[in-house]
């Protein structure tokens, strides 16, 4: 089965977006974009860290009739990102990063048999390279939103 460029393609634009925000003030980067709400910069690091967890835990198990492991408890595992991106001095660093874990990402995700399906955890529905990585565009999508509506 061939894979889907645009699914891969989107992915890959909205790591543009991301990107975009090299050419910003740190300070505006790292002011919450609303009342209790993350920074731009902490924003990348919750993206990136995910990205990472995809690329180190899940995409390695992703064959046929595979098990990929339960998601991490979000709350917990978002702190631990927002704790993780602290090594990055500014948020060109961060980019940089994330930009590299992205992009090996789309690579691995790409390699893979696209017509392989697999399930996470003990969960019965069964997902392809494709509709997994559709789960986190959207998950791009809501925080580009977020950004976007912040006008920065």
């Amino acid at each position: 089965m061939t894979l889907s460029t645009s699914t891969y393609q989107s992915y890959e634009s909205n790591m543009e977006f991301f990107r975009s925000f090299n050419s910003k003030d740190e300070t505006e980067l790292i002011t919450p974009i609303s009342n209790r709400k993350w920074s731009v910069k902490e924003i990348i690091g919750h993206i990136y860290y995910w990205d990472l967890f995809l690329l180190e835990k899940m995409v390695p198990k992703m064959k046929e009739g595979g098990v990929l492991p339960d998601f991490p408890d979000h709350d917990e595992y978002n702190e631990k990102a927002i704790q993780a991106i602290k090594v990055f001095n500014d948020t060109e660093a961060l980019l940089e990063e994330f930009v590299l874990i992205r992009k090996e990402l789309i690579r691995n995700m790409e390699n893979l048999n696209q017509g392989v399906r697999f399930t996470i955890g003990n969960k019965k529905r069964k997902f392809t390279p494709e509709s997994f990585l559709k789960m986190f565009l959207n998950h791009d999508k809501h925080h580009m939103e977020q950004i976007k509506n912040r006008a920065i």
